[in-house]
């Protein structure tokens, strides 16, 4: 039996990374996007669909692997 520890699929570091994906994303983006009247909706949508890109990549990638 193997052990996945904190790396497991489901464990809590991946929530911790996503999480600071969020807030690095945003945190950076959203200062220029304030600036140019953007509303705060469209920022954190903006944030997820850059975030989508990646994930959808990561996942196909690792399923062709199996």
């Amino acid at each position: 039996m193997r052990r996945h520890g904190l790396m497991h699929p489901k464990g809590a570091a991946r929530v911790v990374a996503l999480i600071l994906a969020i807030g690095v994303i945003a945190g950076f983006s959203s200062t220029y996007l304030v600036q140019a009247g953007m509303p705060g909706w469209l920022i954190l949508l903006l944030t997820v669909l850059a975030l989508l890109i990646p994930i959808i990549a990561a996942t196909k990638s690792s399923k062709k692997g199996d």
